[in-house]
């Protein structure tokens, strides 16, 4: 059986964090490697503002469809320019007023209430990127928190929105990627390991979950590959 940690902290996930990763990096699931099969440690499925859609690939170590983290341990450690994250000066003053948004009016975001769809509304007619993160994060920590006090997993916008209060899966797989998808790239995943000079003989398959699950700007199938021992590659489908 598969033993697993939804919304594990940024500590236990990656070292030497920072407040650069508290902007980027949201957290979903950390998995047992031994409980699938898949050898010894964690891994964790890792969320993130998506990088627009340019499939230019500018620094090595993500782009808007994939992220690559070097293993210490059970952790992760980043090697990419934050600064080349999509939006990031933008995000890190967004991420401020979401918290303070959480501090202030939490109990608001609980229900499915007038203030909630005024305040999305005048972001949005501001600038749709600050109105998406900022919705992003709150729906984030709102689905985090929850799962944490009740122990069911719904996503947030059930409480927010009045949407479907249906408790979510945790993975949509893990372990087989033959039976997943057939044992072969999709051609998006296979043009970006030929560019980043990685062969998929040597990815080790972890597991899929869906990003939207826990946060709503999250990608609809996020997969999760072993590259040797020392790193960690994650693909985003956002078909």
């Amino acid at each position: 059986m598969m033993k697993y940690k939804l919304f594990p902290k940024l500590e236990d996930v990656f070292v030497k964090v920072t407040d650069a990763h508290r902007v980027v990096f949201f957290p979903l699931l950390t998995i047992d490697l031994k409980s699938i099969n898949k050898g010894e440690g964690e891994l964790h499925f890792i969320s993130y503002f998506r990088d627009g859609e340019d499939d230019i690939i500018s620094d090595l170590n993500f782009s808007y469809n994939f992220m690559r983290f070097k293993m210490v341990g059970n952790k992760y450690q980043f090697d990419g320019d934050f600064n080349k994250v999509h939006l990031f000066e933008k995000s890190k003053e967004w991420y401020k007023e979401a918290k303070e948004i959480y501090q202030e009016h939490r109990e608001k975001y609980l229900v499915n209430s007038n203030f909630v769809k005024e305040e999305d509304q005048k972001r949005k007619e501001i600038d749709f990127d600050y109105y998406y993160y900022i919705k992003g994060i709150l729906n984030y920590w709102i689905t985090r928190d929850k799962y944490l006090e009740t122990g069911k997993f719904i996503q947030g916008g059930a409480y927010t929105y009045g949407n479907s209060n249906h408790e979510r899966t945790v993975a949509e797989d893990v372990g087989s990627y033959d039976e997943y998808c057939g044992g072969y790239p999709d051609e998006i995943l296979e043009e970006v390991l030929d560019e980043l000079k990685i062969d998929f003989k040597d990815l080790s398959y972890i597991g899929t979950v869906a990003g939207y699950n826990y946060v709503d700007f999250g990608a609809d199938k996020i997969m999760l590959f072993k590259n040797g021992d020392s790193e960690v590659f994650q693909y985003y489908n956002w078909s």
